[in-house]
């Protein structure tokens, strides 16, 4: 019965994968970029209502990834009551990891812009203040950062390729969980003709200081995170060396004292 169960579910995991629809192009490392150049939200709360959330969290992917892990509990525990409410408790389970793992990439995409920002304001600033047009020194630097950076520069120039305005093309970004206020910054200072060179050194020693806040807060936090698993480590290591050997000494002498 056992093995009918297992081939049940093998089955039926077969069948729902080799249904059409949304790949899950996160898990893939192939999730493509729009076309202005924007990584999709980090947050899913930039949805506004209770609409926008679910169709944030409960794609076509993650919901039959969900369905099929409450099938194969349910399968797997006998068809019953008690696999009934344990493939219950798996659907959500499995949902909440698989977004998980597919917000994974886009949390490693940000922590890389976040980290590659003031090197390529840097670079923009010091182009500027050679006497490079903007559009020069946007080239210029994409072709020297590092990917993704570079990949963002590269939509801001193929929008200015396509005959789009320096605005228009910096208003891309504008939303953007990264580069968008100093996107938003250049935006503005292309309409009014101000200085751009100062407003990105202003913008890169910001960068710093909120890269350097980061990892304050991420070392500051190492210490409570790492309690967890010293306790797991540690607390059984503890028993069986210094009270499973008292404890059987103490019954040993009991049991001989008898």
């Amino acid at each position: 019965m056992n093995a009918m169960m297992v081939v049940a579910a093998v089955s039926l995991m077969t069948a729902m994968a080799c249904l059409d629809g949304p790949r899950i192009a996160a898990l893939r490392g192939a999730g493509p970029p729009s076309a202005a150049g924007v990584d999709p939200p980090i947050a899913a709360g930039q949805a506004q209502g209770l609409r926008g959330w679910l169709a944030a969290h409960i794609t076509t992917g993650r919901l039959r990834v969900g369905l099929l892990a409450a099938a194969v509990v349910w399968l797997l525990l006998g068809q019953r009551v008690t696999g009934l409410v344990a493939g219950a408790a798996a659907m959500p389970a499995s949902m909440v990891l698989l977004g998980w793992a597919e917000a994974e990439p886009q949390r490693r995409r940000c922590r890389l812009l976040v980290a590659q920002l003031p090197g390529c304001l840097d670079l923009l600033s010091a182009a500027l203040d050679a006497g490079v047009p903007l559009r020069a020194a946007v080239r210029q630097v994409a072709a020297l950062a590092p990917e993704p950076s570079a990949g963002l520069l590269r939509g801001v120039l193929g929008h200015l390729e396509i005959g789009r305005s320096d605005a228009q093309a910096w208003s891309t970004l504008r939303a953007h969980p990264v580069w968008g206020p100093t996107a938003r910054d250049l935006a503005r200072c292309a309409d009014s003709g101000a200085a751009i060179s100062q407003v990105l050194s202003v913008h890169a020693a910001e960068a710093r200081a909120r890269r350097r806040a980061q990892r304050e807060t991420s070392a500051r936090t190492t210490g409570v995170r790492s309690v967890l698993p010293l306790v797991c480590c540690f607390l059984p290591a503890f028993v069986l060396v210094g009270v499973v050997p008292i404890v059987a000494a103490t019954l040993g002498s009991l049991t001989q004292g008898r």
